[in-house]
């Protein structure tokens, strides 16, 4: 498992949204991996900060977390007050204090990939076996621990970690099942 406080190269401070990542990077390989009987063709073989690049055939049952989403460049982070979040409200959450720090949102996606083409499924397992790493996973996601983040320029994590919205979809066929999906998650901060 990856160490969550990994050593930064000398003059390199360390800031909120790679620790966020990293977090959650961690947690996942323990619940999606760690816990999960290697036999148990919804184990996750790969779980990483950054994009895709492996072979999917290979890792068949993987996830991708990012900050941001590279497909919508709208997909903001900011203060709690910006017009974009009047949907993310969270009642009575000043924007900031008086001689104090802003409440931020950090935001980002986990991408999912679920193939079972080399497994020969019918479509009821694939379905069953691709919903059931994809519970999991919501569920996981949610029981991120970052109470206690803190980087070195004073920014402070709110738990929980929230999750905006999901999608998960099927494709492939002719017992080729391809499951793919993202999860957009937000973070409440506090920046000094």
């Amino acid at each position: 498992m990856s160490d969550q406080f990994e050593t930064l190269p000398v003059g390199i401070p360390n800031q909120i949204v790679p620790m966020l990542l990293k977090c959650m990077r961690d947690h996942l390989e323990t619940r999606l991996v760690n816990e999960v009987p290697e036999d148990n063709p919804t184990r996750a073989l790969l779980v990483k900060v950054g994009r895709f690049t492996d072979n999917p055939l290979e890792k068949n049952v993987s996830v991708a977390i990012q900050g941001g989403d590279w497909e919508d460049p709208n997909y903001l982070d900011g203060r709690v007050d910006n017009s974009k979040f009047d949907s993310l409200q969270i009642r009575f959450l000043p924007a900031g204090e008086i001689g104090g720090g802003w409440n931020w949102w950090r935001r980002g996606t986990c991408r999912v990939q679920v193939y079972f083409v080399r497994q020969r499924l019918n479509e009821d397992q694939a379905m069953s076996y691709a919903y059931d790493f994809y519970g999991r996973l919501l569920k996981a996601l949610e029981e991120t621990p970052i109470h206690g983040l803190s980087d070195d320029y004073g920014e402070i994590a709110i738990p929980p970690l929230y999750l905006e919205g999901a999608s998960f979809y099927e494709s492939g066929g002719n017992q080729q099942f391809i499951w793919r999906g993202k999860v957009l998650w937000r973070v409440l901060t506090e920046r000094p």
